[in-house]
């Protein structure tokens, strides 16, 4: 049995998802239904809770508010002989400004990372209107499929050895991914990303591993680097760890797509 979250423990770290009542300026036709509603009915359905997170926010009154992620797994889910379970992730605020998100995910345990879908899987909205709570539902079925099919991109994946060369155009391309020319980048060898964190992934060259590799060094952060300061004197730099909701899903995706058309490159 894999661990779970309370919901004293999601009460206790992510207090935005309880909030009943909407924030101040939302649509007439805005329906608010507090995400724990939502939980409650996935629940029902065996959907348990894995992880959870929410924005942090320097306004007091806004913080009821704020977007929150979570990651769900089916009760009865094993993992595959990879180490691969299917999750849904669920993304939703009570601002007004963001509808339900249901996208596809999968969970690595050997490394406890969380991936998430590229754009080539459909990513399910449900509008704070109607029967929200059946539709989060009906939509998470479709979307655990998703997961699956993600593992069998997976397992397709770990079959590929990618040559050195490939390697550096994976890591190259990730690397224009999370920095995009900025100055942390700059500073940042994009080989760096090829770095593993443990030691059965050390000379590992198939692409799922590699993807993984990369995936982590770029959510988790903690790269060093040489930048210049005012007075164009070197000093070290480590970059940050993904915080941001938005920001860890948009790099999550990308890097999949990246993994999955590179798959596509060897016609796999």
């Amino acid at each position: 049995m894999f661990n779970t979250l309370s919901l004293e423990n999601l009460q206790r770290n992510v207090p935005s998802i309880f909030t009943e009542d909407s924030a101040e300026r939302t649509s007439n036709k805005y329906q608010h239904i507090s995400t724990a509603k939502v939980i409650d009915g996935l629940l029902g359905e065996g959907f348990m809770p894995t992880w959870a997170a929410q924005c942090k926010c320097r306004i007091a009154a806004k913080k009821a508010y704020t977007k929150h992620m979570l990651r769900f797994r089916h009760i009865d889910a094993r993992p595959t002989s990879s180490g691969l379970y299917p999750e849904l992730v669920l993304i939703n605020s009570h601002d007004g400004l963001s509808s339900y998100r249901l996208m596809a995910g999968i969970y690595r345990m050997v490394c406890s990372n969380g991936l998430i879908a590229g754009t080539s899987y459909d990513e399910i909205r449900v509008r704070h209107q109607g029967d929200i709570v059946g539709e989060v539902i009906e939509g998470t079925y479709k979307i655990i499929e998703d997961s699956k099919n993600m593992i069998e991109s997976a397992d397709n994946m770990s079959s590929i050895a990618l040559s050195n060369p490939e390697k550096e155009i994976f890591a190259e391309a990730a690397h224009t991914i999370r920095f995009d020319n900025s100055h942390a980048g700059e500073s940042i060898d994009p080989l760096k990303l090829l770095s593993a964190r443990r030691i059965d992934e050390l000379n590992k060259n198939d692409l799922f591993t590699v993807f993984n590799v990369t995936q982590e060094n770029l959510i988790k952060g903690g790269l060093r680097g040489y930048a210049k300061d005012k007075n164009g004197y070197a000093k070290r730099i480590s970059t940050r760890g993904i915080k941001s909701i938005d920001q860890n899903t948009a790099l999550n995706r990308a890097l999949w797509t990246l993994a999955e058309k590179m798959m596509q490159l060897r016609n796999v």
